[in-house]
């Protein structure tokens, strides 16, 4: 593998995304796109089928320089997830909106944390003219259109074979081909299967000083990558929690994340609760009905994440609150901050059985997270397979799989969910089946 360097990882950091180059011929490439020019003229878009029609496409992701890419932003143990699509932008189609793509029947909360990623492969030359897709750099850490509207965004054209690897939050369009020439695109989703507990990139002396649009975050998220835990033991005066503390609620977006980091990062974890508190209530209602959105969607969680081990008794606190839209808010906070926060495990197992969907469900995405620290729990999970709700179900047999043969004991359960009528519930059981028998 041709793992990213310290620039390169820095450059993810900051953009969202890094592009490679794959060296296989033209020919190979050209073949690529011919048969999925046939499939689309002859039975339509094959929607996830496009890897198994094309199961060449397996010597892209295989690629030294496509898997070094994806082991150092992901991991060694990463996976490739069952939602595959082929985009086709035909002659002097329109360009689309800037958007964030939604989670496969699922709504999970944008985290910073890359725990998700989508590389997207060119089988032909792209120019400017052709349509390629556009990326906004940097956009991947905002939600609001307004902190995305003023940054510049970038036109990713190259020759055939041309791979990008995005963080999965970055706002992102297809602009307007204006030949008369079809353009193909492969979008592959990948999931992280296992927190970082040292750098998977090669390392070597650490990034440049003062680096991406915010003072906190890139440097918090090179420190997490790393292997490193928040710790919250930043030192600064009451008066600038206060400063910070107004700030949070009546800032813009990015002004927002500067103050929630900031926070976490000496501690304050009184002042984020409250914050916290506040925001889910005044979000909730608008959360709920925003499509493709996870009610605990929070700009607070990413302080108390910041925080790491010392927000975790508050939080455990808090799993006892009368309100479920906060309970699901701190078990999904608990999830991010991934293994400093193992010890509240039982807590959150309890939690599966809430009567809130919500609850379930980053309650389940949270152990998942936490892995083999968290298989206490793989009988909880694989009862979960069984919920009514799919997206409880979806990410029951992904958290399943992040436990490998851990998970051993709900082998029954994921043989029967092999079954089930949701399609990403079928092919991830069919992944920790896999994963557990290796």
């Amino acid at each position: 593998m041709t793992l990213l360097d310290d620039r390169g990882m820095q450059q993810y950091l900051t953009d969202g995304y890094v592009t490679v180059q794959t060296d296989f011929s033209p020919e190979f490439h050209r073949w690529i796109r011919d048969q999925a020019d046939e499939i689309f003229e002859t039975d339509g878009n094959p929607q996830n089928d496009i890897f198994p029609r094309i199961p060449e496409l397996g010597r892209v992701w295989m690629h030294p320089n496509v898997r070094g890419v994806l082991t150092s932003i992901l991991g060694p143990e990463y996976i490739m997830h069952p939602h595959r699509h082929c985009h086709l932008t035909r002659p002097f189609k329109a360009a689309q909106n800037n958007h964030k793509d939604s989670y496969e029947d699922d709504e999970n909360v944008r985290h910073h944390r890359s725990r998700w990623a989508m590389a997207l492969y060119y089988p032909q030359d792209v120019t400017e003219e052709m349509g390629p897709s556009a990326v906004t750099p940097g956009s991947q850490y905002y939600r609001e259109k307004e902190s995305v509207d003023g940054l510049e965004e970038v036109l990713l054209c190259g020759p055939a074979g041309t791979v990008t690897v995005v963080h999965y939050d970055l706002w992102h369009r297809a602009t307007e081909n204006q030949t008369d020439e079809k353009r193909f695109m492969m979008k592959f989703l990948f999931c992280r299967m296992a927190e970082p507990q040292r750098p998977s990139w090669q390392a070597n002396g650490g990034p440049e000083e003062g680096f991406g649009r915010h003072e906190k975050i890139c440097p918090h998220l090179w420190q997490w990558y790393a292997g490193g835990t928040g710790s919250g033991n930043d030192r600064i005066d009451s008066g600038r929690v206060l400063d910070l503390t107004q700030i949070f609620r009546e800032g813009s977006e990015p002004e927002r994340l500067d103050a929630a980091y900031a926070l976490g990062a000496v501690g304050a974890v009184e002042a984020l609760m409250e914050a916290l508190f506040e925001e889910a209530r005044a979000n909730r209602d608008e959360n709920l009905k925003r499509k493709h959105t996870n009610v605990s969607q929070l700009d607070a969680g990413y302080g108390l994440s910041t925080a790491g081990v010392a927000a975790v008794p508050a939080l455990v606190d808090a799993l006892g609150d009368p309100d479920w839209w906060v309970r699901a808010a701190v078990v999904d906070i608990l999830g991010d901050i991934g293994l400093p926060a193992q010890t509240a495990v039982p807590d959150i197992t309890n939690a599966l059985n809430d009567a809130s969907a919500w609850v379930r469900r980053n309650a389940i995405e949270a152990l998942g997270t936490m892995g083999v620290r968290a298989k206490s729990a793989v009988s909880a999970l694989a009862g979960a397979l069984q919920d009514d709700d799919v997206r409880v179900r979806h990410n029951a047999a992904l958290a399943l799989a992040k436990m490998g043969a851990d998970a051993l004991n709900a082998v029954p359960e994921l043989e029967v969910a092999t079954k089930d009528e949701n399609r990403y519930v079928r092919g991830l059981s069919r992944i920790a089946l896999d994963r557990v028998r290796s």
